[in-house]
C-alpha cells in the first residue's frame, strides 16, 4: 500500500481517477477495531480511462458511518468521492464534501489518522 502523505498527493490521485465519479463500490471491510478498507472500481486517466480497482485503507479510525456490503450497490457515486486532510486526520467519503465536518453527512465515510491506497486489476 502507498501512503497518502499530503493533501496534494491525494488531489493528484483523485484527479487521475476522475474523483471516483461513477465508481462501483466493491467492498467495505473492517480489518480490526481501528482499520477499514474500501475497495472501488474507477476509471484511470493514465490507462486511457480503463477500469481499475483502488483499495483505500484508513487506520487509526476514530469516526465512521459504515454500511453492510449488501448496501454498497445502492449508494450513489455520481459525485465521486472526497478525501480530506484536516488537523492531522484523514477523511474518506462517498460524495463531494467541502471539509471534515461536511463529509459527516455522507452516506459512507471513515475518518482516521492515516490513509493508504493500492491499485489492483479491475474486478469486473
Amino acid at each position: 500500500m502507498k501512503p497518502l502523505s499530503t493533501p496534494s498527493a491525494a488531489a493528484t490521485l483523485l484527479e487521475r481517477i476522475i474523483d471516483g465519479e461513477g465508481a462501483m463500490l466493491r467492498s467495505l471491510a473492517l480489518n480490526g477495531p481501528t482499520t477499514a478498507t474500501l475497495t472501488l472500481s474507477v476509471q484511470d486517466k493514465h490507462r486511457g480511462y480503463d477500469w481499475i480497482d483502488i483499495v483505500f485503507e484508513i487506520s487509526g479510525m476514530n469516526d465512521a458511518k459504515l454500511v453492510d456490503d449488501k448496501q454498497l450497490g445502492f449508494i450513489d457515486t455520481d459525485e465521486g468521492i472526497t478525501v480530506v486532510f484536516e488537523n492531522g486526520q484523514w477523511g474518506l467519503a462517498v460524495g463531494r464534501y467541502g471539509g471534515m465536518e461536511a463529509l459527516k453527512s455522507a452516506p459512507l465515510y471513515v475518518i482516521g489518522t492515516s490513509l493508504k491506497y493500492e491499485e489492483a486489476p479491475f474486478s469486473g
